[in-house]
């Protein structure tokens, strides 16, 4: 396992040929420059995120660490809410869905580290840049990825010249109606983080730990006896957890299922339905992030993720089991 890990790694720090200027950068290399940039670089500042008609000031504290990175989200506006966020290097690297209260205001999620490598096998995007623009007072690349059927949004950006941080990103559904923003309006890089920063002021913020207990599936491989068949085209599993449920050692766990097509990123949450355990089945909606949820083989399974409702459907409905050891 950690020889594997060891090679990834490896493999990030010779991905991108940052030698080359700014402008130098294909579309593909941009995308990878974004993935890569919450690893490399520390910041604080001031974004805001809308979604629909309701819009949110945050305050962001990231630092970036060895073993993955941290962050400190404030809200400025409305009632006041602090989130603490923890996410391990390779659950950052593979595009791990941060869930929770505290995901509204962290805004779109970013690609995993091999999103443009993804892209080009699946085809699924067009990407493209009309230029550069300037937001938050620094210059930034354009970067839209288009999507090229219905099963995902658009996606657009403007990346930090320097860094690739996204300092706007942007859903767009397939009307063209924009979904979600986050767009920077402070930001100041670090190079020390102290810890106080990243102290929240209240005694009630939310903590969120992500953190992969598992190495990356092949495909075909089963999990518990879950696997899923048929798919929406272009997305495959990227990582894989397991957690035990309750405290009595009875062998109960659930599974987590990071699902990808190189952008957009699905959770699938596998868990035990137990005799008195109240079973749902059906769609709901928070801004661009759909959920569909149905009870299968005593189980309750739940797809979340940035994505139309006919996704989300579709992988809840691709999912399998069958018992460890049977025919």
């Amino acid at each position: 396992m950690w020889g594997r890990t060891l090679s990834v790694l490896a493999l990030l720090a010779l991905i991108l040929p940052l030698s080359l200027p700014a402008g130098d950068y294909s579309p593909e290399q941009w995308l990878e420059r974004m993935a890569d940039s919450m690893h490399r670089h520390s910041y604080e500042g001031t974004f805001i995120f809308q979604r629909g008609e309701r819009i949110d000031t945050v305050r962001v504290v990231h630092a970036a660490e060895d073993d993955g990175y941290r962050e400190l989200l404030q809200t400025l506006t409305g009632s006041a809410r602090e989130v603490v966020r923890k996410v391990d290097r390779i659950s950052a690297i593979k595009g791990a869905r941060i869930e929770g209260e505290g995901h509204q205001q962290g805004g779109p999620q970013r690609p995993p580290a091999f999103a443009a490598a993804m892209l080009r096998a699946n085809e699924r995007y067009h990407l493209s840049s009309p230029g550069f623009d300037r937001i938050a007072g620094f210059p930034c690349y354009q970067l839209h990825a288009e999507a090229l059927d219905p099963y995902r949004y658009s996606h657009r950006y403007c990346l930090h010249r320097d860094t690739g941080i996204p300092l706007l990103s942007e859903l767009i559904d397939a009307e063209g109606h924009l979904l979600e923003r986050l767009v920077f309006t402070e930001l100041e890089f670090l190079d020390v983080v102290f810890e106080e920063s990243l102290t929240p002021r209240g005694c009630d913020a939310r903590e969120i730990e992500v953190r992969a207990a598992g190495t990356s599936p092949e495909a075909g491989d089963q999990h518990g006896g879950w696997y899923f068949q048929e798919l929406p085209p272009g997305f495959t599993t990227v990582i894989v957890t397991e957690r035990a449920v309750g405290s009595d050692n009875d062998g109960a766990s659930s599974l987590h299922f990071v699902l990808s097509d190189g952008l957009a990123t699905v959770s699938v949450y596998v868990g035990p339905a137990g005799e008195d355990a109240q079973t749902f089945e059906g769609a709901t909606r928070s801004g661009a992030t759909h959920a569909f949820a149905r009870p299968l083989a005593g189980y309750q399974i739940t797809v979340v993720g940035e994505v139309p409702v006919k996704t989300v459907e579709r992988i809840a409905h691709a999912a399998r089991f069958r018992e460890v050891g049977s025919d």
